[in-house]
Parts: structure tokens; C-alpha cells; sequence
């Protein structure tokens, strides 16, 4: 298959190319004329390396009817993400056993449209589990999260030590103490759960990791000043495997945390709680210049239905907003597209050491986005594919539109349509599982 357009994201820039794709990879990349009549021809339509999304919630088996894996995939491939990692905090159950992980790896092998992973869970009691199985990547929560993953701080110790120090282990940072004293004199999310709860935990984590001189992840930073504190000491290194220099110590800030601030709260009539909570919008201004210490935009893609949100809970869907929002950005010149492009793909794609993800490379998967910049999308319910519904964005009119999406070289979205059929995901190949990982999840499926 071979496919042109005269605006194609290669190093860093646009201009005119032929992408040759072979058996799902990106095969060559060639001037605009190479194999002109049997190239399909985006014409003018910019062709972008697909969109990451590294936190997502998607549901599934806890709570199907607010999302699950083909529907979730589905507002993923409708908003130009190829890929996802899934996080591990469910009740019934969490992923914290080889078990669990392995019914949903499963359960997203049979339903899920496009690529897939998962974070493995901590908790107070499985260090040693974790010890010996090494997982690609570890969750972790300092505050409440009314699961088993809140960690003591006795409990990050035996992880931090138990844990191959040189894969990303992935950190909710608030701190219960400060939470429990705010709450005493606070009724709202915005101040029970302020910046400096995330600063004191952020601090706590950051001694932590440099005693044992471990990577670190921090998840939906929300203000300048706790990316400060978390890029504090860190330094390049290389991961397990065969991978890029990476920094010791990653950051992701979510989309919501960019283009919604507490003015926005009486807007969103009630749909507006969140954790962590949205700030001033005087710290907007501040998160948007101190985007070039962030590795990488997510989303906490968090569907809840409707009857959920009006009784309070916490979270937002986003996975199909995520890079339409940030190349509406771009058109608005609030940011450059070569920034875009590595904070939604190749960013996410090096901090979790992805193979063959996250640019338009040869021998790289052709995760491909056609985007036309002159076109504009309108965000209704009926345009989002997320089985609960609904978007803090709706309403909003974005510059820009994502046309179509390819996930290793296949069509699977376009226009409107989805084009594959759900099952065509694959799990993500990470460097990291060149450990006990992949071993242990094979003895157990044979088990089984």
C-alpha cells in the first residue's frame, strides 16, 4: 500500500512524501511522485503519526455499562489514538494478580479496535509478587482511592526496592495527610485537594525514587509548579531492553487540566468534580508554558454515565477529544505542531519505551491520523463514540478534524465510520517485557 500527501509530519516537520506501508509497518519513505498512480492521495490533508493515550479507565470487566473495551477503543480511534495503556484500579478486580491481568488481557484481545496495554497495580501486600513477576509498568496511590492501591509510605519503600528501578513505576500523588487537615475546613474538591497536597507527596516520592535511584512516572500533574518539583534531580538513563534514553523521571498533564479551569465549574452544572481537582485559570497560562518539561499528554479517560456524575463522581471521558483539542491548539498558535506531535505520540510512545510506536519512521508500525486543519468538528453526544455519552466539551466547536486513523497500516476509521472489527487491537510490545513479564503471564494462561 503506498499513500501521499504534499503535508506529511516526518522529522520533526511537513512536506510532500510517499509512505510505502508493508505487512503493517511503515516500509519507506519516498518524494511525493514515487508510485503516483497507485498511491491513495490525501492531497493537502496533513498525515500525522497517530495519537497515545497512556491513562485511560476503560472500565472493563468492573463496570461495563459505563464503557468497555470496543467502545472505548472506538472513541480512541474516532479521535486518532492508535494505542492505549489501561490502569489497574478497579475494585472488583483490581489488577494486582497475574490473574486479573491476564482476563483483561483477554477480554481487549477479543474486543478492543485498536492497540492495547496495561499497568499492574501495588499494593500493601503484593511487593513480592511484583518482585518476581516485573511487570511493564507499576501503578501506585498516595492518597485514598477507594481501592488497594493506596500505598503507605512503608509500602511505596518495599516497592520502590522490590521493583526493577529502571521501569516506569506510575504515581497518583496527593498527600492524605494535608487531604485529611483541608478537609476539616473545606467542603470542595479545589481546596480539600489543593497543589500543596500534591507538592508534599511529590517531594515524598522524589527522595524516595533518588534513594533508590528509580524511574518515576507522574500522572496528571495540574499546575506549573508540581512539574517543577517532579522533574527536580532527574536525569537521561536507559531502560530495560532496547530502548531510548529516557528521564529518570516522566510527566504527564491531561487534556483537562489545559482547556478547563474552576470558571468552568458552574458551565459543566455539576458534571465538573475530578481528581485531581481543576484549578484557577490563572494556572493555565502557567501549565501551558511549562509544557516542554512534560513528556506526555493523557487523558484519565474516565467515562461515568450521567445518573453517576450528578451524584458526584469523579472523572471525565476524553480519550477522542485528547488530539483534537491539541491540533485545534496548534491552529490557534497556542502551540507548534512539532510540540503536538511529541507530546501525544512520540513522547508516551519513549516514556513507556514502546516498540515501533510513536513517529512516521520505516520500520515503524503505520499509526497514521489524515487531518484537514480548513475543516472544523462540532462536539454533540452524537458524535462521541464513548458508551457513557457525554463531554465536558460538548458544545465546543474545534478548528481542524480528524478524517481518518490507520493502526498498523489498516484503515480502521474513517469519516465516521469504524471500518475493522472489534478483536483487531494487539497488545502493545514494550521493552520492558523482555523480563519475567511475558514468562509468567504464559505459565498461567497454560495453567489455566
Amino acid at each position: 500500500m503506498f499513500i501521499r500527501s504534499t503535508r506529511v509530519f516526518i522529522d520533526g516537520k511537513l512536506r510532500p512524501t510517499c509512505l510505502s506501508i508493508h505487512t503493517g509497518r511503515i516500509g519507506g519513505i519516498h518524494p511525493y511522485t514515487y508510485m503516483k498512480e497507485e498511491a491513495l492521495d490525501a492531497g493537502d490533508w496533513l498525515i500525522l503519526p497517530a495519537a497515545i493515550d497512556v491513562h485511560t479507565h476503560m472500565r472493563e470487566p468492573e463496570a461495563p455499562k459505563k464503557e468497555d473495551f470496543t467502545t472505548g477503543s472506538a472513541a480512541a480511534i474516532a479521535g486518532g489514538v492508535c494505542a492505549y495503556l489501561d490502569m489497574p484500579n478497579y475494585r472488583n478486580p483490581p489488577t494486582t494478580t497475574v490473574g486479573a491481568l491476564t482476563a483483561k488481557e483477554a477480554l481487549a484481545s477479543q474486543k478492543s479496535l485498536c492497540d492495547f496495554g496495561f499497568h499492574f497495580g501495588a499494593t500493601d501486600e503484593n511487593s513480592d509478587l511484583i518482585k518476581r513477576f516485573q511487570p511493564s509498568s507499576v501503578k501506585g496511590f498516595m492518597a485514598e482511592t477507594h481501592s488497594k492501591l493506596t500505598l503507605s509510605k512503608s509500602g511505596f519503600e518495599r516497592h520502590f526496592q522490590a521493583y526493577n528501578s529502571k521501569k516506569p513505576f506510575l504515581v497518583h500523588c496527593e498527600d492524605p495527610q494535608v487531604i485529611e487537615q483541608n478537609s476539616k475546613k473545606h467542603n470542595n474538591l479545589e481546596d480539600i485537594r489543593d497543589t500543596h497536597a500534591a507538592l508534599e507527596s511529590i517531594n515524598f516520592i522524589n527522595k524516595l525514587a533518588r534513594r533508590f535511584n528509580r524511574r518515576v512516572h507522574f500522572v496528571h500533574l495540574t499546575t506549573a509548579a508540581e512539574i517543577k518539583a517532579a522533574k527536580a534531580g532527574s536525569k537521561m538513563m536507559e531502560p530495560v531492553g532496547v530502548g531510548k534514553p529516557v528521564p529518570l523521571h516522566t510527566t504527564e498533564v491531561c487534556t483537562h487540566h489545559l482547556f478547563l479551569s474552576t470558571s468552568d465549574l458552574e458551565k459543566l452544572k455539576g458534571y465538573g468534580a475530578v481528581n485531581p481537582p481543576l484549578r484557577p485559570r490563572a494556572e493555565l497560562a502557567k501549565l501551558w508554558s511549562n509544557l516542554k518539561s512534560v513528556d506526555c499528554i493523557a487523558t484519565d479517560h474516565a467515562p461515568h454515565t450521567i445518573e453517576d456524575k450528578t451524584q458526584g463522581a469523579p472523572g471525565y471521558p476524553g480519550i477522542q477529544t485528547m488530539y483534537p483539542l491539541m491540533l485545534h491548539a496548534m491552529l490557534g498558535k497556542k502551540i507548534d505542531l512539532k510540540e503536538v506531535v511529541r507530546l501525544c505520540s512520540s513522547g508516551p510512545a519513549n516514556a513507556f519505551t514502546m516498540q515501533r510506536k510513536g513517529g512516521i519512521v520505516a520500520g515503524n508500525d503505520a499509526d497514521l491520523v489524515v487531518f484537514d486543519p480548513k475543516d472544523s468538528w462540532h462536539i454533540t453526544s452524537d458524535s462521541l463514540l464513548s458508551k457513557c455519552g457525554w463531554s465536558p466539551y460538548e458544545g465546543w466547536t474545534l478548528r481542524g478534524k480528524i478524517l481518518g486513523t490507520f493502526v498498523r497500516g489498516e484503515q480502521v476509521y474513517w469519516d465516521g465510520e469504524i471500518i475493522v472489527k472489534p478483536g483487531y487491537g494487539e497488545r502493545i510490545q514494550r521493552c520492558e517485557q523482555i523480563g519475567n513479564e511475558r514468562l509468567v503471564l504464559r505459565k498461567h494462561a497454560k495453567e489455566r
